[in-house]
């Protein structure tokens, strides 16, 4: 190159390797993704060839030269997909264990630690309880974290399956010679290359030379037409331009010449990869709610110890001392058991949903499918079948609908109908393999299988051998050819394509089983069919035929399809076929369920906005006239600001023939305006939008392995009604982790309350740290998690999405610390001093008795009954009183349970119908059990083996507090007290 210029007004410029302003790479990114974000502006395809070759330096014969071609690849680099820059694995790994709530369970572990190096050093036998506490904590830290790492891990990897799109070798011409093994990562914009059938494109090329060039631009469109490509005139966008070929477009038929005017990461295919490489998935309301969860409760406990160490300062605690009370009381308002409880519900439903045709990649995305407001879906493959099939078909003014019963006793004579059965089976290039499987065009398959039904179309081929063929292009938009009736020893010419096309060179029609003259007014009414027939979204080719004399055109005429020597006009009409891929039965009833739970239902499709609409309407996302239509060119028109008040003024919006960032500018307009977003796609083509959305769900059947890598739920049927099923599950998650949290939320109360009397009374301590980690992470975790299992409430399809209702409100608040919390208090605190009392501590005897207690240098201890105890004893004493404090939360906690089943209904209407529940109540009781009577056992969890009678002491408070939340369900559901339970404890 003679002249370089490092300016970023070039886009090849700032995608070089070389970094050409130094920029940092986290501007340099966030610089390429507002680039890719935007449509491809080029006029490559607009201008003439050469102009074109003028401006790559290129010659279309020889093309270019080695050396320039080494010079280009130096500085522009290879031909290949950058990933973008992410962390690497080490980062990564130390950001997912440090994220959401697991900061705050940090915290707890290096305060725990903390607490155990200030006992180190001023104590000569310090307790390891702390010890063992921070231990366990970063464990649990350690295993959630995990689960978020390679989750991100997984997205990181999202490029590398963009590569296996991209072909190893391309053919290309250099130095006027063409090799045909040129690695693909070196080609360079200007390179001249040629393809052929079963080829994948290498680069953008502009056509130059082709014959019947098809390709397959699914990976770009999503929509697996074979579309011809050929030297003509661009279409202003270059996406649809017929002189365009694109990176990874499979070759189907034909060959065709080409230069490379793009390579890279700026190729179309580049640009999407490098949009969901780029893209960073919005968090899930469920993360959101957790981040704001643990700010309130790091408020509260750093609220606390504030107070605790102004309360302890002024009672004349040491500063030591009063550090270690107050590391105690953060720690205590830690729910250690929250995060592993959330992961454990999230990970058992994710599993029970495979079983119902739902694959959960990320598990964050089901509770936030609960709370998906618009659900942007893709047509093909997910609202159809993706599967082309035969409609109707139209002969001379007569419709007929393959669906009807007797289609087939009222076409059996027709004359029309049998001459469209020759016509079709002949002038077509799909195959049936001897599998019986259909091979070939989308198009022709739907029409060869129809045909099957009837006839035998290989029997008809068989007798009309084809001479020669002119195939389809996108100038003549049809397909002829010419075949030998063994029958009649005559010609038989077959014409297919578009009806105006068709219709033009038609002279006669089969009218009554007879050949008659069509009049301008019988074109009229053929007219009038191909667009009745085109608004219903089906696809509509016409078929034509003509028996040429056999005098003209004797036995062994050589037909020329170049310079044609043979009839194109005067042809026979027979008819036209509509072709449409019908929507599956399902869908019609699931889109029904959302929208009547609120959630809004818009199409995106690459389709022909006539097709889009008909789906649309057909399935139940266009239920008025009032649906808006918004084309892709629509929208290349419209400012961001108009674009959301556009989604905000019509309800009911179809998208068509849009592109891939266009999808992505619908996704974040929609997420602008607060909405959750689920979107739905099968192609490469989907990925950008499937990354941005809140919820990506990818086709496991039709779904390319670049969606199935981006998306968080992989639909293992393909099946719209399967994300019904999903959102249901969605919502009762949700419904039952507020229950979870709630439960696990109640027993922190017992916790907290112990430290606080110990500290400011001065009592010995009701419960050891050990017994607090019994309960959290013990005790309380297969209950917790068995809540997940509760079967989800009548009225949850019936709501509208949760837009303000939190996982922890005021109200769970209320209730935990104001109510049932104090009510689970209570128990334990009566059980610490019954068993004092029975041990000759009377309550008025423990207040201020603490230092005494704790100082292992007093031996001479007096009881109410004036028992001296030495400081083993007491120390012994203390372990059963905080058994019989730990046993008394237990069995609270059983009846808390039972209690959160439900948040509104009565317990006596759902029962104990949940199996893993009950599983987890009789587990909670018997590890409470193991705790106290196995030896070694209580001994690291500083219990005692307790009197059977000691077990019994919490029941009156069970079952106070299971009569007093029943009667608090029944004031709500009766809004007695002017609702002050609704506002007060109504979660």
């Amino acid at each position: 190159m003679n002249t370089r210029t490092s300016s970023l007004s070039s886009l090849s410029d700032l995608f070089r390797p070389n970094n050409p302003r130094r920029l940092r790479s986290r501007d340099l990114s966030s610089t390429r993704l507002n680039i890719l974000k935007k449509e491809i502006q080029t006029d490559t395809h607009l201008i003439t060839l050469k102009e074109l070759y003028s401006m790559l330096g290129t010659d279309p014969i020889n093309g270019l030269t080695s050396d320039k071609a080494k010079e280009l690849l130096e500085y522009y680099g290879p031909n290949t997909l950058t990933p973008s820059a992410h962390l690497k694995w080490p980062l990564l790994l130390f950001k997912s264990l440090c994220t959401g709530f697991s900061i705050l369970i940090w915290l707890g572990a290096v305060l725990c630690l903390g607490a155990y190096v200030i006992e180190i050093s001023a104590k000569p036998e310090p307790s390891h309880d702390n010890l063992y506490l921070g231990c366990v904590l970063i464990g649990v830290d350690v295993i959630c974290g995990l689960f978020s790492f390679f989750q991100n891990y997984k997205s990181s990897k999202i490029i590398k399956t963009f590569n296996s799109l991209i072909p190893m070798y391309a053919n290309c011409v250099r130095d006027g010679v063409l090799t045909r093994n040129v690695l693909v990562r070196d080609l360079v914009k200007g390179d001249i290359v040629e393809v052929e059938i079963g080829d994948v494109l290498p680069a953008d090329i502009r056509i130059i030379d082709s014959k019947g060039f098809k390709v397959d631009n699914s990976s770009l469109t999503g929509e697996s037409v074979a579309l011809p490509r050929s030297n003509t005139e661009g279409t202003e966008n270059i996406l649809e331009s017929p002189n365009i070929a694109f990176f990874s477009a499979l070759c189907v038929e034909g060959w065709a010449r080409g230069v490379v005017v793009c390579c890279g990461d700026l190729t179309a295919l580049g640009r999407v990869a490098g949009l969901a490489a780029r893209l960073q998935p919005a968090p899930s309301p469920l993360s959101r709610e957790i981040r704001r969860f643990m700010r309130c409760m790091s408020v509260w406990a750093l609220s606390l110890g504030v107070i605790v160490a102004a309360a302890s300062l002024s009672l004349g605690y040491p500063f030591i001392q009063t550090t270690i009370f107050v590391i105690g009381i953060i720690v205590a308002n830690i729910p250690e058991g929250l995060q592993p409880t959330v992961t454990a519900s999230l990970t058992l439903t994710a599993k029970r949903m495979v079983s119902k045709k739902c694959l959960v990649k990320n598990l964050e995305t089901i509770e936030a499918l609960g709370a998906c407001t618009i659900i942007c879906s893709d047509k093909t493959g997910t609202l159809t079948e993706n599967k082309m099939c035969v409609r109707n078909i139209w002969v001379w003014n007569k419709k007929y609908s393959v669906l009807e019963k007797d289609f087939k006793s009222t076409t059996q004579n027709d004359a029309a109908f049998i001459g469209f059965k020759i016509c079709a089976s002949v002038c077509s290039n799909a195959v049936i393999s001897t599998n019986s499987d259909v091979r070939g065009d989308a198009s022709e398959k739907a029409i060869l299988s129809f045909l099957n039904e009837y006839d035998d179309p290989m029997s008809i081929r068989k007798r009309f051998p084809k001479v020669a063929e002119i195939p389809f292009n996108s100038i003549n938009k049809y397909q002829m050819s010419i075949h030998f009736d063994t029958q009649s020893s005559k010609y038989y010419l077959a014409m297919k394509g578009a009806p105006e096309r068709i219709l033009s060179r038609c002279d006669t029609v089969i009218f009554h089983n007879q050949d008659i003259k069509m009049t301008n007014d019988m074109k009229d009414v053929a007219n009038k069919a191909i667009e009745n027939l085109a608004n219903t979204g089906q696809r509509v080719l016409a078929f034509a035929d003509l028996i040429l004399d056999a005098k003209e055109y004797p036995k062994n005429y050589k037909f020329d399809t170049e310079d044609i020597n043979f009839p194109q006009t005067n042809l026979r009409f027979l008819g036209l076929i509509g072709l449409i891929d019908p929507p599956r039965k399902e869908v019609l009833f699931a889109i029904r369920r959302v929208r009547a739970a609120g959630v809004r239902v818009l199409m995106i499709t690459g389709d022909h906005p006539a097709t889009a609409r008909a789906v649309a309407a057909e399935v139940g996302i266009a239920t008025t006239s009032a649906c808006r239509v918004v084309t892709g060119d629509d929208l290349r028109n419209m400012t961001h600001d108009l674009l959301s008040l556009t989604l905000e003024k019509h309800y009911e919006i179809v998208f068509a023939r849009t592109s891939p960032t266009q999808k992505l500018q619908i996704v974040e307009a929609c997420q602008e305006k607060g909405n959750v977003v689920a979107v739905t796609g099968d192609g490469v083509n989907d990925a950008p939008a499937l990354r941005r959305a809140d919820i990506g769900i990818s086709m496991g059947i039709t779904g390319s392995q670049v969606s199935k890598q981006t998306a968080d739920i992989i639909l293992m049927d393909d099946n719209f009604a399967t994300i019904v099923t999903g959102i249901e599950e969605g919502r009762k998650i949700f419904d039952n982790l507020k229950k979870s949290v709630c439960y696990i939320l109640i027993s922190n109360v017992p916790e907290i309350l112990p430290v606080f009397m110990f500290i400011l009374f001065s009592i010995p301590l009701p419960l050891g740290v050990m017994t607090i980690l019994c309960i959290d992470l013990g005790t309380d975790m297969w209950p917790a998690v068995s809540l997940s299992h509760e079967l989800a409430e009548q009225d949850v399809m019936a709501r509208p999405p949760r837009t303000s209702d939190p996982l922890v409100s005021t109200c769970m608040l209320n209730l935990v610390y104001g109510h049932l919390g104090l009510i689970e208090f209570a128990a334990g605190i009566f059980a610490y001093f019954i068993v004092m009392a029975e041990h000759g501590f009377y309550p008025k005897e423990l207040f201020g008795i603490r230092e005494a207690w704790d100082n292992a240098a007093v031996s001479d201890v007096t009881d109410s009954l004036g028992q001296e105890w030495t400081y083993n004893e007491r120390k012994e004493l203390e372990r059963i009183c905080q058994a019989a404090y730990f046993v008394a939360v237990v069995i609270t906690q059983v009846t808390n349970c039972i209690i959160c089943k439900t948040r509104y209904n009565s317990f006596f209407q759902v029962g104990m119908k949940n199996g893993v529940l009950n599983m987890g109540l009789i587990f909670e009781l018997v590890l409470a059990a193991v705790v106290c009577y196995v030896p070694g056992v209580n001994t690291f969890f500083r219990t005692y083996p307790l009197r059977l009678r000691w077990w019994f002491l919490a029941l009156p408070f069970s079952a106070f507090m299971f009569a007093f939340d029943e009667f608090r369900k029944y004031c709500i559901r009766k809004h007695m007290f002017n609702g002050w339970f609704n506002k007060l404890t109504y979660y």
